[in-house]
């Protein structure tokens, strides 16, 4: 059953994993965003490393309550973590921060393969430039793992 395996369970899974949901999403949307608006790759070493952390690391505290097992859930909310984050950023940057921003270049750069905005990944050990099909293909696979 994966992911939703609490959505089988008494009244309290449904619960619980609502409660998940909620704050996966507010995590998500509003303070990952925040940090990648204001912190970003130009302040930090390995920013993007980091990044793909803090994605995960809140989610990972389900594992030490409901077990290894639940590996799947913690994942899931970690990459819709992510998604919100890819699809989201500038978004909430101009609603929530008032970034000046064209909203549908930024959406062409992230849903399209047609970028051609240098961007670079940084891990810290090593940058990486990405193509600009890769932004897209990501943001598309992402719901398709592992749920």
């Amino acid at each position: 059953m994966g992911v939703f395996k609490p959505l089988s369970e008494s009244g309290s899974g449904k619960s619980f994993f609502l409660r998940l949901l909620v704050y996966s999403f507010l995590y998500g949307a509003v303070f990952i965003n925040w940090i990648d608006l204001f912190a970003g790759p130009a302040h930090v070493p390995g920013y993007h490393l980091w990044l793909m952390a803090m994605y995960f690391l809140p989610f990972f505290i389900v594992l030490i309550f409901r077990g290894i097992e639940d590996w799947e859930l913690a994942l899931g909310f970690g990459l819709f973590t992510s998604l919100l984050n890819d699809t989201l950023y500038y978004v909430v940057g101009k609603w929530l921060f008032g970034f000046k921003v064209d909203l549908l270049d930024w959406y062409m750069c992230q849903l399209l393969p047609v970028c051609d905005k240098p961007v670079y990944f940084d891990f810290l050990l090593f940058k990486l430039k990405p193509y600009p099909w890769l932004m897209p293909i990501s943001i598309y696979v992402k719901p398709y793992k592992p749920l």
